[in-house]
């Protein structure tokens, strides 16, 4: 996940880093030269502690969202609203309640049954026109299912989009932050990113990143993103690759 904060460099090189003190603060004959400071946000990448926290959450709240994801394919030959059902019940905190838990197995074991029937009637060289329609039934079933699980993918996709920008948004302000106190505290007037800078201009990353991590005077960046509970392991039951076939429709 180092890569899913860290548009966090362009994004504040975008910013340019502009201490409060603004140039225009200086009149046309005023001889005094600006204050210059650079930063490395590289540097602020690698010893930014809180980055590293939010990417560490990200990273698993994403993984328990597969991990719910890649659990519901193991329930695809259900009728439409049942296999709901188990998205509902999936998306419980765990452990589940007694009830819960024997309707989840419950499901899972008429899902496991129609895919062996499915399997079998695939494989089927001549069917009858009654195995062919309970054939074509079950290829709805798991089509059907699969149009669900991309709904929900796209759900995790989108809901991962939002949890980034906000973690990004707090921390590009948290780092704004840094820069201008430090700029302030020592008597800087621009502040730029080191790599535009092809000379001069006293490096200060050291000290917004020891100010970054102590937090001293800084308001504090968006919350870390919380993960769900995570499914729990059903993968005991059922035929390995649970979910996973798909048929032709034909007799």
């Amino acid at each position: 996940m180092r890569h899913t904060l860290w548009s966090f460099a362009r994004a504040l090189t975008a910013l340019a880093l502009v201490s409060i003190n603004a140039l225009g603060a200086y009149a046309q004959d005023d001889p005094a030269r600006p204050k210059i400071a650079i930063v490395s946000l590289a540097r602020v990448q690698a010893g930014y502690t809180k980055l590293h926290e939010q990417e560490d959450a990200l990273g698993a709240w994403l993984d328990q969202r597969r991990s719910f994801h890649d659990e519901l394919t193991n329930f695809v030959f259900l009728p439409k609203r049942d296999f709901e059902e188990v998205v509902a019940l999936m998306d419980k905190p765990r452990p589940l309640d007694a009830t819960d838990q024997a309707r989840l197995d419950e499901l899972r074991r008429i899902s496991d049954k129609n895919e062996a029937r499915f399997s079998t009637l695939r494989s089927t060289a001549t069917r009858s026109a009654d195995e062919t329609a309970e054939f074509n039934a079950l290829q709805d079933l798991y089509d059907a299912s699969v149009a669900t699980l991309r709904t929900v993918q796209q759900s995790i996709v989108n809901d991962l989009g939002t949890r980034r920008e906000t973690a990004l948004a707090g921390l590009m302000d948290t780092v704004q932050q840094a820069v201008d106190k430090t700029a302030r505290d020592f008597g800087y007037d621009l502040v730029l990113d080191a790599d535009m800078v092809f000379f001069g201009g006293d490096d200060i990353t050291d000290v917004v990143i020891e100010l970054l991590n102590s937090g001293t005077g800084l308001a504090e960046p968006a919350p870390t993103p919380t993960a769900p509970e995570q499914p729990a392991e059903q993968g005991q039951q059922g035929g390995a690759g649970g979910g996973q076939q798909t048929g032709d429709q034909g007799g």
